[in-house]
């Protein structure tokens, strides 16, 4: 492997207070620096004192990072170190590391004189090579990682040994490891597809002065083409019949099914021989259960109402003969080469830019038809709104019908989410530019380009004017008047009529005008069209504001219609196809199986502790003294203030030693903890109701579930969905 040598390449990592740059303070930091050759020629670790005092930082400090506050106390400060990292910072040096924003952040507010040239995040090209990870969490790929060949060769096994994550040193050696398999990948991919050569040269950014391509100089110039990606369909679902077989042809048209007392992936495996049939259900976790039964049944040809991700050749092959890229692009195309090399048809799109490119090569095509297809309550409305006619010879089998009022309220009154919309506004003017570049066409007026800049600023203040319903509350969300014309939203709807005067030339009115209209294909001004009609609809309506966390400490608005009513009637109006309701709980419905005496498999191992945190954790105390060697729990705890003191209360009780702690918003996000939770065999874990569904999706054992604060009306409900969606027993 060989980089640039023009350049000086570090790995910088901090270990800190807290999330908050604002307030929180760097108390580690890791330095490693490599040379052209891929060998590290430098390196530096030291704890750092922080100002606040050490006896008023969080538990989670010490959680995470393991550091003890002796250590901190006689740790260098800032000032004191600021000598020993001058020498990495120099005008030419490429800073590298994974999630590098946080970093940078703490670097320029904490060590403002340092200079760096730029930066390269291993985050961002993780997800350009590595397919479907449960998580992007460095850690999670290390452990993915560590079979492959690259590994063995960039460090000796000494360096496997006294593995510690979140320790500054360990997490900048893997982040390391991180980059240097990209770069054997991208070589790799160059030797199989010499054409990316080419791009690699072509590509605007740092990829093209940092790599030494000096030995594929000679690649033929010619027109860049790479194979299709393509799909080996699997066989046709085949299932052996059953004696329990649940037949769809026998089950009445629009009746409701009491099934509360089969085990889902009974259930699952007696209906699964029919054909044509889409299994709707509440959330994404129990569609993620009903995948993993049907997988275990190998039943393989199962499709989703969301369309595969699939490219247009053709519109490929103009993107790819543009005279230049700029880097999100030339990953992009790394990543459909990773894909092909590895046989792997369907794109898996990760991140904004990659949609943005998406959109302008898809596939429109019809999707493909497959005979079991499973979704969510809301992706079934939103596949029967805009697909009608492609389901028609289905059955749908609708599950969790307790919940069809919140599930179908909640679709109907979808909220605005003007984020969203002004990324698809950016992926529209992206694809002009392409088109430019590919027509040769220079830079000139956009009208597109001035109405996104306009619709941005409305947003902005829009977001502004929305601030001042929540000075005086702690609530997420405020029922307002329609603010369409109101006068606490008076300088977003003055923006607002500029908007629209761009958009149809002065007509406002949600009729095409010429505005826009000249501009785009008639494709994407009807989806345009669509979004600002949803938009008018909910500003003319009473609506509820949606204050929504973006990041540690920023926020911002989504919009929605007040919650809307329906009766049986109307509900059950929206369907054409045949349907059958499947219910957990109403036993007056008819009963696909008689009643049993025996309970569900998944309510043996329930406890239910009354809401006292002291209680709890001195059970969990005892349970573990008693049985060290058996530590796997489930803590069901809705509130999280209450689950950040069991947390912490556990941790001075040393359980931390004797088991992984698992926390919602403190040990990370959903995937990184499923992927712990699947690697360790003692565990406690402390979240609310969806997460043990997803435990369940991926088979993870438990001892024991214990329900701490589950009152109040849902209580049975959330009883009954963890009985039956047990499918490890």
């Amino acid at each position: 492997m060989q980089l640039q040598n023009k350049y000086k390449y570090i790995w910088l990592d901090f270990e800190t207070t807290g999330l908050d740059v604002s307030k929180d303070e760097p108390i580690q930091i890791g330095i490693i620096e490599l040379d052209e050759n891929g060998k590290i020629i430098a390196e530096y670790q030291s704890l750092i004192k922080p100002d606040k005092k050490t006896n008023e930082l969080k538990q989670i400090v010490w959680f995470i990072t393991g550091l003890s506050i002796s250590e901190l106390e006689t740790a260098p400060t800032r000032e004191e170190i600021l000598w020993n990292i001058e020498n990495f910072f120099w005008e030419n040096t490429i800073i590298i590391w994974h999630n590098i924003k946080f970093d940078l952040d703490f670097l320029n507010k904490y060590f403002p004189t340092l200079n760096y040239k730029t930066s390269i995040d291993t985050f961002s090209l993780a997800q350009t090579i590595i397919h479907y990870a449960p998580s992007y969490a460095l850690e999670v790929l290390i452990e993915n990682l560590k079979a492959e060949k690259v590994f063995n060769t960039i460090f000796s096994d000494e360096d496997h040994g006294n593995e510690k994550a979140h320790d500054a040193f360990f997490d900048t050696k893997n982040s390391l490891k991180l980059f240097l398999y990209f770069v054997q990948h991208v070589y790799t991919l160059i030797e199989l597809y010499p054409n990316l050569f080419h791009i690699i040269e072509q590509t605007e950014g740092i990829w093209s002065d940092i790599l030494d391509l000096t030995t594929y100089q000679d690649t033929p110039t010619s027109k860049i083409a790479f194979p299709a990606l393509e799909k080996i369909m699997p066989n046709n679902t085949s299932m052996s019949k059953t004696t329990e077989e649940i037949n769809t042809d026998n089950l009445e048209n629009q009746k409701k099914y009491y099934i509360g007392n089969i085990p889902i992936k009974e259930f699952l495996t007696n209906l699964a021989s029919n054909k044509n049939i889409i299994l709707a259900f509440q959330n994404i976790q129990k569609l993620d259960i009903a995948k993993a039964v049907l997988n275990d049944l190998w039943v393989k040809n199962i499709g989703f109402t969301k369309e595969d991700q699939t490219i247009n050749q053709e519109q490929f092959q103009k993107f790819l003969n543009k005279w230049s890229f700029i880097e999100e692009e030339t990953l992009f195309i790394i990543k459909y080469l990773s894909h092909l090399k590895r046989w792997l048809w369907i794109l898996n799109l990760n991140n904004q830019s990659d949609y943005r490119i998406y959109y302008y090569i898809k596939d429109t095509r019809n999707l493909l038809k497959y005979p079991i297809v499973l979704t969510t309550h809301h992706g079934l409305f939103a596949a029967m709104q805009d697909n009608e006619d492609m389901y028609k010879d289905y059955d749908i089998c609708f599950f969790d019908t307790e919940q069809r009022y919140k599930s179908y309220n909640f679709f109907l009154s979808s909220p605005c989410d003007l984020y969203y919309t002004l990324n698809i506004l950016e992926s529209f003017v992206y694809q002009q530019k392409v088109d430019n570049q590919v027509l040769w066409i220079k830079n000139q007026f956009n009208e597109l380009e001035e109405f996104v800049n306009t619709f941005q600023i409305f947003i902005w203040i829009l977001f502004n004017e929305s601030k001042k319903l929540f000075i005086k509350t702690e609530a997420t969300m405020v029922q307002h008047d329609p603010i369409r014309e109101h006068s606490d939203f008076h300088q977003s709807n003055l923006v607002r009529k500029q908007l629209m005067e761009k958009k149809w030339n002065g007509v406002e009115s949600r009729k095409a005008g010429e505005g826009l209209q000249k501009t785009l294909s008639p494709e994407n001004y009807a989806i345009i069209e669509k979004h600002f009609a949803h938009i008018y609809k909910v500003f003319d309506s009473v609506l509820n504001v949606f204050k929504k966390m973006y990041g540690s400490s920023d926020f911002y608005f989504t919009y929605g219609e007040a919650q809307k009513f329906t009766d049986w009637k109307e509900f059950t109006d929206i369907f054409k196809n045949k349907v059958i309701f499947f219910s957990n709980t109403n036993k007056q419905g008819l009963h696909i199986k008689p009643a049993s005496a025996e309970p569900l498999p998944g309510s043996q191992n329930i406890k239910v502790i009354p809401p006292i945190v002291d209680k709890l954790v001195n059970y969990i105390v005892d349970e573990v003294n008693k049985s060290p060697e058996e530590i796997s729990y489930f803590i069901f705890s809705p509130k999280k203030d209450e689950s950040k003191k069991i947390f912490e209360d556990l941790c001075k009780n040393n359980i931390n030693k004797q088991a992984l702690l698992l926390v919602e918003n403190i040990t990370g996000g959903i995937g990184k903890n499923i992927f712990k939770a699947k690697q360790t065999k003692n565990k406690i874990i402390i979240w609310w109701y969806n997460f043990i569904l997803f435990l369940y999706a991926n088979k993870v054992p438990l001892k024991e579930i214990i329900l701490f604060n589950a009152r109040g009306p849902s209580e049975q409900n959330i009883l009954d969905d963890i009985k039956r969606y047990n499918i490890y027993n």
